[in-house]
């Protein structure tokens, strides 16, 4: 039997085992709970962060992707513009020929990398083909013909359609010569975009090669304006056609990129225009892609997840629509990933304590946050910088001020515009330099919807020596804080005003030697009306008179006959005399000075003493430049004649290295040429006769010193057994 002690001693060894055996197990459990809480808390900091680079990741990737996205457009939109350049060549010049197109398009070509070709197509009707190109041969094209391609790609004759939109000019030349009459509308997607031109009357593009054949893997952009030519001629006749352009995408890609430094993205291009998405038009690698710096392969952006990364913008190209896809590498991705995710889980493993441990990877986290808000803050100071150097490089003056038109900042264009310093411009407000701009009338601009915004006006502004100049201003507000601001972009317009000035003068000019040429009409008809209309009346009725006197009085009919043979021969005489005036045909026959001397025969009648003194060598001119000489003489002539009263006029004509020199001089009463310049048509036509043909008229007179008529005109392709030559 056990003593009462001794059970009761194991009674407590066990109780006391119990308790031990239950703390225990309460502190497994506890470190249990503490390590599932510790895995769970790590686990759901490691998908934080983790979510958090991502996050970082794709911001950063926003920004470099929209950089490079607003550097293509710019790119494009400058290479573009070319054919708006040669548009307004064409608009502005009366007359286009082959030498100037090539003067005109060789330095863009050389100056905006992707330009690949450029070119003019006159619109050519079916019942004008055969004078088109006849006449496009005789210019030294021998070979010229409208062509299209057949199955195998080579030049043929175009089928009968009802237009032809042949090549006529093409630059460079030499690169693109075979393409000389290719029909832009025998290739079906360049007929599609020339039909919607026509149709418009503004520019259209389309994703193709003019040939139907592309240099490289990569499309081409073709690019078409409809143009009118006001200086048609009888080599070249065509009033309506095209200039358009050639742009290799890939090389505008590349310009685009190029100063940009390598971070790993792969840029591709994609013809959105038409429903759905369009076919991959080029890809820009990244230059990382090099060999010895990264073997991934180029994904294609249609394979792409949905968990992809990647970025994209449409832009317009004329009437096309460009989407601009970029998308990342592995090692773009690579280089922001945070390695937080990776140290969190162990280190949530290893410590003891959650709250030691959570405040560990607190701090970690907060370290991390502020290293990145510091980065963060220099990219944000790099890019203001970088923003500011590109509004001070910009070409117009840029204000921003508040509603009291206090100017709250500006670029340096600004301050050289107008004269001051930065300092002086930003204690002044907008009515100081803007002479239409007041107090009260800025306000009118201000609250208006944002759907009315951007907002263009004109204004004068003022410069610091007080001269004033006419701008172009474009108002966009936008908010700072609780802060409203406009952005005023001021682009001066001084050379445009004077180019209007310039046209409009030019309208009237042309006006009145239009209402010249009506008057010289209808001298000419009158002419016809009252002298050779009224010959040919009389011996119309004396031969009908002989008819009725031949039988009754022989000797009557034969005196009748004889007068209606002498004003038979009258009439031929006034017929030669009305020709002459018009274009007399020993200028066809013998040239320019035997002209000259048969006009100056005619004028001694008037003018007894009229000296014609020359150094030309036998040998004919262009037509034009012949005619143009021939009417220069002519009229300063009559003006010697019937107005100067000078016993002695000269003529003189000469060649001076590649120009022909024209002299007419007399010495008589002479004219005020300040006061007498509004009512004389015909020495402002002389003027605008040697302007039109690239020359220069001088005169020079003065009461009681005669009149010195001094011309220059540049020698023109001359005429070989009637046909214009390719040189001198």
């Amino acid at each position: 039997m056990v003593p009462p002690n001794s059970q009761q001693r194991r009674n407590g060894v066990q109780s006391a085992e119990g308790e031990l055996s239950r703390s225990g197990r309460r502190r497994i459990l506890f470190c249990l709970l503490v390590g599932l809480g510790g895995v769970a808390i790590s686990l759901l900091l490691a998908q934080m962060l983790r979510d958090q680079g991502r996050r970082l990741a794709a911001v950063q990737f926003q920004h470099d992707a929209e950089r490079r996205i607003e550097a293509i457009q710019h790119t494009a939109i400058d290479r573009l513009s070319v054919v708006d350049i040669i548009k307004a060549f064409y608009v502005g010049s009366e007359l286009v020929e082959r030498k100037g197109f090539r003067l005109f398009t060789e330095p863009l070509l050389q100056r905006f990398q992707g330009v690949q070709m450029l070119g003019w197509a006159p619109l050519v009707a079916e019942e004008e083909r055969t004078a088109h190109e006849q006449a496009v041969r005789k210019d030294g094209f021998s070979s010229y013909g409208i062509t299209e391609h057949d199955d195998r790609g080579q030049y043929v004759p175009a089928g009968k359609r009802a237009e032809y939109c042949p090549i006529l000019f093409v630059e460079p030349f030499e690169k693109y010569k075979s393409m000389l009459g290719f029909d832009l509308c025998s290739y079906p997607v360049c007929r599609a975009a020339t039909e919607r031109a026509m149709a418009t009357g503004r520019q259209a593009a389309a994703i193709c090669s003019p040939t139907g054949e592309d240099a490289t893997n990569d499309k081409l952009l073709y690019v078409v304006a409809p143009i009118r030519n006001v200086g048609a001629s009888a080599d070249h006749p065509q009033t309506a056609g095209f200039v358009f352009g050639v742009f290799d995408i890939s090389a505008i890609v590349e310009e685009s990129l190029h100063s940009f430094t390598p971070v790993g993205i792969d840029v591709h291009i994609r013809d959105f225009s038409d429903a759905g998405i369009g076919p991959l038009i080029c890809t820009r690698p990244s230059p990382l892609r090099a060999p010895g710096k990264a073997t991934e392969p180029i994904p294609d952006p249609s394979e792409l997840s949905a968990a992809g990364m990647r970025v994209t913008s449409l832009i317009d190209a004329i009437d096309r629509l460009i989407e601009i896809e970029c998308v990342p590498l592995e090692s773009y991705l690579a280089q922001h990933r945070m390695w937080g995710p990776i140290l969190v889980l162990p280190t949530g493993l290893l410590i003891t304590a959650l709250l030691v441990g959570l405040l560990f990877l607190l701090t970690g986290r907060t370290a991390r946050v502020r290293r990145l808000v510091a980065q963060r803050t220099q990219d944000l100071r790099a890019s203001e910088q970088r923003f500011r150097r590109l509004v001070d490089s910009a070409g117009d003056a840029v204000f921003l001020h508040d509603e009291s038109g206090r100017i709250r900042d500006l670029n340096k264009r600004a301050c050289d515009t107008l004269g001051y310093t930065r300092d002086e411009l930003l204690r002044m407000k907008m009515p100081d330099i803007d002479l239409q701009v007041t107090a009260g009338n800025q306000l009118q601009f201000w609250n208006l919807p944002d759907d009315e915004y951007p907002i263009t006006l004109g204004g004068i502004h003022r410069r610091k020596d007080g001269s004033t100049f006419p701008v172009e201003i474009r108002l966009v507000p936008f908010n700072v804080g609780n802060e409203r601001l406009m952005f005023g972009l001021a682009r001066d317009v001084t050379d445009r005003k004077l180019a209007e000035e310039k046209l409009h003068e030019e309208q009237r000019l042309l006006r009145e030697m239009l209402d010249l040429q009506e008057q010289d009409r209808k001298l000419v008809s009158y002419e016809i009306h009252d002298g050779l209309a009224q010959q040919l009346t009389g011996v119309l009725f004396k031969f009908q008179s002989i008819e009725n006197l031949q039988d009754r009085d022989p000797d009557a009919a034969r005196k009748m006959f004889d007068e209606a043979v002498g004003l038979l021969r009258e009439a031929m005489a006034e017929t030669r005399r009305l020709i002459g005036g018009l274009r007399p045909p020993v200028l066809d026959e013998s040239g320019i000075v035997a002209a000259v001397e048969d006009l100056i025969s005619a004028y001694r009648q008037d003018c007894p003493k009229v000296e014609f003194v020359h150094d030309l060598e036998p040998q004919r001119f262009a037509p034009p430049l012949e005619s143009a000489v021939f009417r220069i003489v002519q009229e300063s002539l009559t003006n010697a004649c019937r107005h100067s009263r000078s016993e002695k006029v000269r003529v003189e004509l000469g060649l001076s290295g590649d120009r022909v020199l024209i002299d007419v001089r007399d010495w008589g009463v002479g004219f005020d040429t300040e006061k007498d310049q509004s009512g004389h048509f015909g020495l402002r036509g002389l003027r605008e006769r040697a302007r039109l043909l690239g020359g220069s008229a001088e005169i020079e007179s003065s009461p009681g010193h005669g009149t010195h008529v001094h011309v220059e005109l540049p020698l023109l392709p001359p005429v070989e057994n009637g046909t214009a030559s390719g040189s001198r």
